[in-house]
Protein backbone atom coordinates (compact mmCIF):
# COMPACT_ATOMS: atom_id res chain seq x y z
CA UNK A 1 0.00 0.00 0.00
CA UNK A 2 1.22 3.67 -0.34
CA UNK A 3 3.03 5.40 2.04
CA UNK A 4 0.35 7.24 4.23
CA UNK A 5 -0.15 10.99 3.42
CA UNK A 6 -1.15 13.36 6.18
CA UNK A 7 -4.58 14.20 6.30
CA UNK A 8 -4.43 17.84 7.47
CA UNK A 9 -1.93 18.52 4.54
CA UNK A 10 -4.52 16.68 2.38
CA UNK A 11 -7.24 18.38 3.09
CA UNK A 12 -5.44 21.59 2.53
CA UNK A 13 -5.33 20.52 -1.31
CA UNK A 14 -9.07 19.81 -1.76
CA UNK A 15 -10.57 20.26 -4.68
CA UNK A 16 -12.37 23.76 -4.16
CA UNK A 17 -16.38 24.24 -5.32
CA UNK A 18 -17.40 26.67 -8.06
CA UNK A 19 -15.89 27.99 -11.16
CA UNK A 20 -17.11 28.63 -14.98
CA UNK A 21 -17.25 25.37 -16.82
CA UNK A 22 -16.91 25.45 -21.30
CA UNK A 23 -17.49 22.40 -22.91
CA UNK A 24 -15.09 20.77 -25.00
CA UNK A 25 -15.95 19.13 -28.46
CA UNK A 26 -17.99 15.98 -28.02
CA UNK A 27 -15.55 13.88 -30.53
CA UNK A 28 -12.33 12.23 -29.89
CA UNK A 29 -9.15 14.03 -30.42
CA UNK A 30 -6.38 12.56 -31.97
CA UNK A 31 -3.40 12.21 -29.98
CA UNK A 32 -1.36 14.56 -32.07
CA UNK A 33 -4.07 17.48 -32.94
CA UNK A 34 -3.37 19.36 -29.83
CA UNK A 35 -0.94 21.67 -30.81
CA UNK A 36 0.24 24.89 -28.40
CA UNK A 37 0.44 27.21 -31.74
CA UNK A 38 -3.10 27.56 -32.08
CA UNK A 39 -4.36 31.62 -30.44
CA UNK A 40 -8.01 31.14 -30.65
CA UNK A 41 -9.77 32.58 -27.84
CA UNK A 42 -13.79 32.27 -26.63
CA UNK A 43 -14.74 35.47 -24.33
CA UNK A 44 -17.18 34.41 -21.16
CA UNK A 45 -19.68 36.82 -20.01
CA UNK A 46 -20.61 36.65 -16.29
CA UNK A 47 -24.07 35.69 -16.69
CA UNK A 48 -23.80 32.80 -19.56
CA UNK A 49 -21.54 30.07 -20.29
CA UNK A 50 -19.74 29.35 -23.72
CA UNK A 51 -18.97 26.15 -25.73
CA UNK A 52 -15.45 26.36 -27.47
CA UNK A 53 -14.54 25.65 -30.66
CA UNK A 54 -12.53 22.66 -31.28
CA UNK A 55 -9.52 25.13 -32.44
CA UNK A 56 -10.02 26.93 -29.07
CA UNK A 57 -10.30 24.10 -26.74
CA UNK A 58 -7.43 22.73 -28.71
CA UNK A 59 -5.46 26.17 -27.57
CA UNK A 60 -7.06 26.31 -24.11
CA UNK A 61 -6.94 29.91 -23.92
CA UNK A 62 -10.01 32.18 -22.81
CA UNK A 63 -10.65 35.33 -21.23
CA UNK A 64 -12.63 35.98 -18.21
CA UNK A 65 -15.59 38.87 -18.09
CA UNK A 66 -14.06 42.67 -17.25
CA UNK A 67 -13.76 42.72 -13.66
CA UNK A 68 -16.19 45.34 -11.96
CA UNK A 69 -14.41 48.75 -11.48
CA UNK A 70 -12.76 48.67 -15.55
CA UNK A 71 -10.18 46.34 -14.92
CA UNK A 72 -8.46 44.36 -17.36
CA UNK A 73 -9.90 41.35 -18.19
CA UNK A 74 -7.86 38.10 -16.63
CA UNK A 75 -6.64 35.95 -19.86
CA UNK A 76 -6.88 32.25 -19.08
CA UNK A 77 -5.05 29.54 -21.00
CA UNK A 78 -5.18 25.62 -20.82
CA UNK A 79 -1.02 24.63 -19.12
CA UNK A 80 -0.23 21.43 -18.76
CA UNK A 81 -0.36 20.03 -15.09
CA UNK A 82 1.09 16.63 -14.98
CA UNK A 83 2.05 14.44 -18.19
CA UNK A 84 3.35 10.71 -18.87
CA UNK A 85 4.84 9.21 -22.05
CA UNK A 86 2.62 6.34 -22.96
CA UNK A 87 3.44 3.04 -25.02
CA UNK A 88 1.96 -0.44 -25.33
CA UNK A 89 2.03 -1.54 -21.80
CA UNK A 90 1.46 -6.09 -20.99
CA UNK A 91 -1.62 -5.73 -18.69
CA UNK A 92 -4.82 -7.86 -18.45
CA UNK A 93 -7.79 -5.23 -17.52
CA UNK A 94 -11.13 -4.93 -17.82
CA UNK A 95 -14.68 -5.37 -16.19
CA UNK A 96 -13.16 -3.51 -13.01
CA UNK A 97 -12.27 -0.30 -11.66
CA UNK A 98 -8.47 0.87 -12.47
CA UNK A 99 -7.85 3.98 -9.19
CA UNK A 100 -4.54 5.99 -10.12
CA UNK A 101 -2.74 8.67 -8.40
CA UNK A 102 -0.69 11.46 -10.34
CA UNK A 103 0.68 15.09 -8.61
CA UNK A 104 -0.63 18.08 -10.32
CA UNK A 105 2.65 20.21 -10.79
CA UNK A 106 0.50 23.66 -10.76
CA UNK A 107 -2.76 24.21 -9.86
CA UNK A 108 -5.98 26.24 -11.50
CA UNK A 109 -9.43 25.57 -12.34
CA UNK A 110 -11.27 24.29 -15.06
CA UNK A 111 -8.79 21.11 -14.89
CA UNK A 112 -9.55 18.83 -17.79
CA UNK A 113 -8.16 14.85 -18.02
CA UNK A 114 -6.62 13.34 -21.34
CA UNK A 115 -7.43 9.23 -21.91
CA UNK A 116 -5.07 8.22 -24.67
CA UNK A 117 -5.99 4.76 -26.38
CA UNK A 118 -3.36 5.85 -29.15
CA UNK A 119 -1.37 2.25 -28.93
CA UNK A 120 -4.49 0.58 -28.52
CA UNK A 121 -5.87 -2.13 -31.27
CA UNK A 122 -9.75 -1.63 -30.81
CA UNK A 123 -12.27 1.20 -29.05
CA UNK A 124 -11.74 1.52 -25.53
CA UNK A 125 -15.45 2.32 -23.78
CA UNK A 126 -14.15 4.37 -20.07
CA UNK A 127 -17.43 4.64 -17.57
CA UNK A 128 -18.23 6.70 -14.58
CA UNK A 129 -14.94 8.57 -14.99
CA UNK A 130 -14.17 10.57 -11.11
CA UNK A 131 -11.62 12.65 -9.70
CA UNK A 132 -10.63 13.44 -6.39
CA UNK A 133 -7.92 14.42 -3.79
CA UNK A 134 -5.75 11.57 -2.16
CA UNK A 135 -6.17 10.87 1.85
CA UNK A 136 -3.92 7.45 1.59
CA UNK A 137 -3.82 4.45 -0.37
CA UNK A 138 -7.00 3.83 -2.18
CA UNK A 139 -8.90 6.37 -0.03
CA UNK A 140 -9.89 10.08 -1.38
CA UNK A 141 -10.41 12.60 0.78
CA UNK A 142 -14.09 12.74 1.84
CA UNK A 143 -16.50 15.29 -0.38
CA UNK A 144 -13.42 15.80 -3.34
CA UNK A 145 -14.65 12.70 -5.59
CA UNK A 146 -16.09 14.36 -9.07
CA UNK A 147 -17.72 12.99 -12.06
CA UNK A 148 -15.56 13.56 -15.09
CA UNK A 149 -17.96 14.23 -18.47
CA UNK A 150 -16.91 14.17 -21.68
CA UNK A 151 -18.84 16.45 -23.92
CA UNK A 152 -21.90 16.40 -20.73
CA UNK A 153 -21.46 12.31 -20.86
CA UNK A 154 -20.66 10.11 -18.27
CA UNK A 155 -18.73 7.69 -20.57
CA UNK A 156 -16.87 8.45 -23.65
CA UNK A 157 -15.73 5.68 -26.13
CA UNK A 158 -12.10 5.99 -27.34
CA UNK A 159 -11.33 4.53 -30.96
CA UNK A 160 -7.53 2.89 -31.27
CA UNK A 161 -4.77 5.66 -32.26
CA UNK A 162 -6.52 8.38 -30.03
CA UNK A 163 -7.12 10.59 -27.44
CA UNK A 164 -9.83 12.35 -25.79
CA UNK A 165 -10.04 15.32 -23.40
CA UNK A 166 -12.71 15.37 -20.64
CA UNK A 167 -15.30 18.41 -20.41
CA UNK A 168 -13.44 21.26 -17.59
CA UNK A 169 -14.15 20.31 -14.05
CA UNK A 170 -15.60 22.86 -11.46
CA UNK A 171 -13.44 23.49 -8.68
CA UNK A 172 -9.70 24.33 -8.04
CA UNK A 173 -7.08 22.32 -7.34
CA UNK A 174 -3.97 23.64 -5.79
CA UNK A 175 -0.59 22.62 -6.76
CA UNK A 176 1.27 20.04 -5.56
CA UNK A 177 -2.19 17.69 -5.03
CA UNK A 178 -2.19 14.15 -5.23
CA UNK A 179 -5.02 13.60 -7.48
CA UNK A 180 -6.69 10.45 -7.60
CA UNK A 181 -8.77 9.17 -11.12
CA UNK A 182 -10.93 6.62 -11.18
CA UNK A 183 -11.67 4.63 -14.48
CA UNK A 184 -14.63 1.85 -14.75
CA UNK A 185 -13.94 -0.44 -17.47
CA UNK A 186 -16.93 -2.20 -18.55
CA UNK A 187 -15.00 -4.66 -20.89
CA UNK A 188 -12.05 -6.25 -21.47
CA UNK A 189 -9.20 -4.32 -22.51
CA UNK A 190 -6.41 -5.68 -25.17
CA UNK A 191 -3.33 -3.55 -26.05
CA UNK A 192 -3.32 -0.72 -22.76
CA UNK A 193 -2.01 2.09 -23.44
CA UNK A 194 0.09 3.36 -20.32
CA UNK A 195 3.27 3.69 -18.96
CA UNK A 196 5.35 0.87 -17.77
CA UNK A 197 7.47 2.40 -14.62
CA UNK A 198 5.27 4.91 -12.74
CA UNK A 199 6.96 4.47 -9.77
CA UNK A 200 3.59 5.07 -7.87
CA UNK A 201 1.04 2.63 -6.95
CA UNK A 202 -2.11 1.71 -9.13
CA UNK A 203 -5.09 0.35 -7.28
CA UNK A 204 -7.31 -2.15 -9.16
CA UNK A 205 -10.72 -3.04 -8.07
CA UNK A 206 -12.34 -6.88 -7.94
CA UNK A 207 -15.11 -6.61 -10.57
CA UNK A 208 -17.51 -3.58 -10.46
CA UNK A 209 -17.56 0.12 -10.71
CA UNK A 210 -16.29 1.70 -7.32
CA UNK A 211 -15.20 4.80 -8.94
CA UNK A 212 -17.74 7.18 -7.05
CA UNK A 213 -16.14 5.63 -3.71
CA UNK A 214 -14.35 7.43 -1.10
CA UNK A 215 -13.04 4.82 0.09
CA UNK A 216 -10.55 2.06 -0.87
CA UNK A 217 -11.81 -0.60 0.17
CA UNK A 218 -13.32 -2.40 -3.43
CA UNK A 219 -9.73 -2.43 -4.47
CA UNK A 220 -7.51 -5.18 -3.48
CA UNK A 221 -4.39 -5.42 -5.81
CA UNK A 222 -2.00 -3.06 -7.41
CA UNK A 223 0.44 -2.27 -9.70
CA UNK A 224 3.18 0.04 -10.37
CA UNK A 225 1.74 1.16 -13.97
CA UNK A 226 -0.50 3.90 -15.20
CA UNK A 227 -3.41 3.35 -17.49
CA UNK A 228 -4.90 4.83 -20.49
CA UNK A 229 -4.36 8.43 -18.29
CA UNK A 230 -1.33 10.64 -20.11
CA UNK A 231 -2.43 14.01 -18.75
CA UNK A 232 -3.62 16.43 -16.53
CA UNK A 233 -3.89 20.49 -17.81
CA UNK A 234 -5.51 23.29 -16.10
CA UNK A 235 -6.75 26.56 -16.70
CA UNK A 236 -4.25 29.06 -15.53
CA UNK A 237 -3.94 32.69 -14.74
CA UNK A 238 -1.52 35.29 -16.41
CA UNK A 239 1.07 34.47 -13.63
CA UNK A 240 1.73 31.08 -15.21
CA UNK A 241 4.13 31.62 -18.11
CA UNK A 242 3.45 27.90 -19.35
CA UNK A 243 4.99 24.10 -18.90
CA UNK A 244 8.54 23.21 -19.17
CA UNK A 245 8.64 19.55 -20.55
CA UNK A 246 11.46 17.12 -19.63
CA UNK A 247 12.03 14.65 -22.64
CA UNK A 248 13.97 11.19 -21.50
CA UNK A 249 15.01 7.98 -20.78
CA UNK A 250 14.68 5.92 -17.12
CA UNK A 251 17.08 8.84 -15.25
CA UNK A 252 13.84 11.49 -15.89
CA UNK A 253 11.57 8.57 -15.46
CA UNK A 254 13.00 7.77 -11.98
CA UNK A 255 14.69 4.85 -11.74
CA UNK A 256 16.58 4.45 -8.73
CA UNK A 257 13.47 6.03 -5.88
CA UNK A 258 11.17 4.21 -3.92
CA UNK A 259 7.51 3.65 -5.29
CA UNK A 260 5.51 6.51 -4.19
CA UNK A 261 8.53 8.69 -3.29
CA UNK A 262 8.12 11.38 -5.85
CA UNK A 263 11.94 11.87 -6.00
CA UNK A 264 12.13 12.10 -9.70
CA UNK A 265 14.57 15.21 -10.41
CA UNK A 266 11.15 16.70 -12.02
CA UNK A 267 9.50 16.72 -8.93
CA UNK A 268 12.01 18.51 -7.06
CA UNK A 269 12.35 20.83 -10.27
CA UNK A 270 8.68 21.43 -9.07
CA UNK A 271 9.21 21.80 -5.42
CA UNK A 272 11.88 24.60 -6.33
CA UNK A 273 9.90 26.32 -8.77
CA UNK A 274 6.61 26.35 -6.21
CA UNK A 275 9.17 29.37 -4.34
CA UNK A 276 10.18 31.14 -7.31
CA UNK A 277 8.88 34.54 -8.30
CA UNK A 278 5.04 34.18 -8.67
CA UNK A 279 5.34 35.28 -11.87
CA UNK A 280 7.37 32.55 -12.93
CA UNK A 281 5.15 29.24 -12.32
CA UNK A 282 5.50 26.85 -14.52
CA UNK A 283 3.95 23.61 -14.91
CA UNK A 284 6.71 20.73 -15.08
CA UNK A 285 5.97 18.02 -16.78
CA UNK A 286 7.57 14.56 -16.86
CA UNK A 287 8.19 12.94 -20.74
CA UNK A 288 10.63 10.29 -19.38
CA UNK A 289 10.70 6.22 -20.81
CA UNK A 290 13.12 3.98 -19.02
CA UNK A 291 15.15 2.53 -21.60
CA UNK A 292 14.35 5.10 -24.30
CA UNK A 293 16.64 5.47 -27.44
CA UNK A 294 16.90 8.79 -29.45
CA UNK A 295 17.36 7.42 -32.60
CA UNK A 296 15.98 3.98 -32.34
CA UNK A 297 13.09 2.14 -31.31
CA UNK A 298 13.66 -0.08 -27.91
CA UNK A 299 11.60 0.67 -24.85
CA UNK A 300 8.73 2.91 -26.47
CA UNK A 301 9.06 5.13 -29.92
CA UNK A 302 12.02 6.33 -30.52
CA UNK A 303 12.93 9.75 -29.03
CA UNK A 304 12.56 11.46 -32.57
CA UNK A 305 9.38 9.92 -33.30
CA UNK A 306 7.34 10.47 -30.28
CA UNK A 307 9.18 14.10 -29.87
CA UNK A 308 5.67 15.91 -31.48
CA UNK A 309 3.33 13.73 -29.17
CA UNK A 310 5.06 13.74 -26.34
CA UNK A 311 7.00 17.26 -26.12
CA UNK A 312 5.53 19.67 -28.24
CA UNK A 313 1.64 19.08 -28.41
CA UNK A 314 1.77 19.51 -24.77
CA UNK A 315 -0.74 22.17 -23.62
CA UNK A 316 1.00 25.57 -22.94
CA UNK A 317 4.64 23.93 -23.43
CA UNK A 318 7.39 26.75 -23.36
CA UNK A 319 10.22 24.86 -23.10
CA UNK A 320 11.81 21.33 -23.72
CA UNK A 321 14.31 19.92 -21.73
CA UNK A 322 15.89 17.10 -24.04
CA UNK A 323 18.52 15.03 -21.72
CA UNK A 324 18.12 12.09 -23.78
CA UNK A 325 21.04 9.96 -25.97
CA UNK A 326 22.65 8.00 -23.33
CA UNK A 327 20.86 4.90 -23.89
CA UNK A 328 22.17 5.32 -27.37
CA UNK A 329 26.22 5.63 -26.38
CA UNK A 330 25.78 2.84 -23.48
CA UNK A 331 24.02 0.27 -26.28
CA UNK A 332 25.38 1.00 -29.73
CA UNK A 333 28.12 0.44 -31.76
CA UNK A 334 28.80 4.51 -32.53
CA UNK A 335 32.04 6.03 -33.90
CA UNK A 336 31.35 9.53 -34.31
CA UNK A 337 29.14 11.60 -32.65
CA UNK A 338 27.35 12.62 -35.85
CA UNK A 339 23.79 10.86 -35.66
CA UNK A 340 22.98 12.35 -32.18
CA UNK A 341 24.22 15.66 -33.32
CA UNK A 342 21.92 15.05 -36.05
CA UNK A 343 19.20 13.50 -33.40
CA UNK A 344 19.63 17.09 -31.69
CA UNK A 345 19.16 18.72 -34.38
CA UNK A 346 16.07 17.89 -35.45
CA UNK A 347 14.90 18.31 -32.12
CA UNK A 348 15.70 21.72 -32.03
CA UNK A 349 14.08 22.64 -35.74
CA UNK A 350 10.62 20.73 -34.83
CA UNK A 351 10.65 23.05 -31.36
CA UNK A 352 11.89 26.46 -33.15
CA UNK A 353 8.92 25.57 -35.92
CA UNK A 354 6.71 25.96 -32.72
CA UNK A 355 8.05 28.66 -31.13
CA UNK A 356 9.13 26.07 -28.29
CA UNK A 357 12.31 27.10 -26.42
CA UNK A 358 14.56 23.75 -26.38
CA UNK A 359 17.70 23.35 -23.50
CA UNK A 360 19.92 20.81 -23.40
CA UNK A 361 21.29 18.98 -21.16
CA UNK A 362 24.65 16.95 -21.00
CA UNK A 363 24.72 13.04 -20.20
CA UNK A 364 25.91 11.86 -16.83
CA UNK A 365 28.59 9.29 -16.27
CA UNK A 366 28.27 5.66 -16.28
CA UNK A 367 31.76 4.00 -15.85
CA UNK A 368 31.21 0.75 -13.77
CA UNK A 369 27.57 -0.05 -15.39
CA UNK A 370 27.91 -2.51 -17.54
CA UNK A 371 28.16 -1.63 -20.83
CA UNK A 372 30.91 1.15 -20.29
CA UNK A 373 33.73 0.81 -22.42
CA UNK A 374 36.67 3.94 -23.17
CA UNK A 375 34.93 4.09 -26.22
CA UNK A 376 31.92 4.73 -25.20
CA UNK A 377 32.97 7.09 -22.72
CA UNK A 378 35.02 8.90 -25.49
CA UNK A 379 31.67 9.30 -27.30
CA UNK A 380 29.97 10.70 -24.74
CA UNK A 381 32.71 13.42 -23.88
CA UNK A 382 33.21 14.49 -26.72
CA UNK A 383 29.06 14.54 -27.25
CA UNK A 384 28.94 16.76 -23.71
CA UNK A 385 31.51 19.06 -25.44
CA UNK A 386 29.08 19.52 -28.61
CA UNK A 387 26.56 19.99 -26.44
CA UNK A 388 28.39 22.54 -24.20
CA UNK A 389 29.90 25.03 -27.04
CA UNK A 390 27.99 24.10 -30.07
CA UNK A 391 25.10 27.29 -29.28
CA UNK A 392 23.12 24.64 -31.11
CA UNK A 393 20.26 24.65 -28.31
CA UNK A 394 18.71 27.63 -26.81
CA UNK A 395 20.57 27.05 -23.61
CA UNK A 396 22.49 24.13 -21.55
CA UNK A 397 21.88 22.22 -18.77
CA UNK A 398 24.80 20.95 -17.46
CA UNK A 399 24.26 17.55 -15.26
CA UNK A 400 27.22 16.14 -16.07
CA UNK A 401 29.06 18.33 -14.03
CA UNK A 402 26.56 18.65 -11.60
CA UNK A 403 26.85 14.99 -10.70
CA UNK A 404 30.25 13.61 -11.57
CA UNK A 405 33.16 13.07 -9.14
CA UNK A 406 35.82 15.49 -9.67
CA UNK A 407 38.43 13.56 -8.72
CA UNK A 408 37.29 11.13 -11.53
CA UNK A 409 35.10 12.80 -14.09
CA UNK A 410 34.33 9.54 -15.96
CA UNK A 411 32.07 8.07 -13.01
CA UNK A 412 29.56 9.45 -10.76
CA UNK A 413 30.05 11.06 -6.63
CA UNK A 414 29.37 8.35 -4.58
CA UNK A 415 26.81 10.45 -3.06
CA UNK A 416 24.54 10.68 -6.05
CA UNK A 417 25.16 6.96 -7.49
CA UNK A 418 22.09 4.78 -6.96
CA UNK A 419 24.40 1.69 -6.80
CA UNK A 420 24.32 0.43 -10.52
CA UNK A 421 26.29 3.56 -11.36
CA UNK A 422 24.39 4.98 -14.10
CA UNK A 423 21.20 5.74 -12.49
CA UNK A 424 21.20 8.52 -9.59
CA UNK A 425 20.12 8.21 -6.12
CA UNK A 426 17.45 10.85 -4.75
CA UNK A 427 20.74 13.35 -4.00
CA UNK A 428 21.80 13.05 -7.39
CA UNK A 429 18.29 13.61 -8.72
CA UNK A 430 18.04 17.05 -6.79
CA UNK A 431 21.39 17.97 -7.94
CA UNK A 432 19.70 17.95 -11.50
CA UNK A 433 16.83 20.15 -10.55
CA UNK A 434 19.14 22.41 -8.49
CA UNK A 435 21.33 22.83 -11.46
CA UNK A 436 18.46 24.00 -13.58
CA UNK A 437 18.52 27.82 -13.97
CA UNK A 438 15.26 29.01 -14.28
CA UNK A 439 15.74 32.06 -15.97
CA UNK A 440 16.47 29.45 -19.07
CA UNK A 441 13.38 28.47 -18.99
Amino acid sequence: MARPAHRLTMAALALAAGGATAALPTAPVHAESLTAASTATVRLHPTSSATQSPAAASAGQRTAAPKPGGEAPVRRRLVGSWTTSTDRVTAALGGQTVRMVVRASIGGTGTRLRLSNVFGEAPVTFENVHVGVQAYGAEILAGTNRPVTFGARTSVRVPPGQAVWSDPIPGRIAGGSALVVSLHLPGTVRGVTGHERAYTTTYLSDPGDHAAEENGEGFTYTSTQWYFLDRVAVEAGAATIGSVVAFGDSITDGAGQAVDANRRWTDYLRQRLAHESPSRRMGVLNAGIAGNRLLNPNVGPSGLSRFYRDALSQPGVRTVVVYEGINDISRGAYTSIKPIVYGYKRLIREAHARKVKVLGATLTPFYGFGTWTPEREEIRQRLNEWIRTSKAFDGVLDFDRAVRDPEFPEQLAVAYDSGDHLHLSDAGRRALAYAVNPRLL
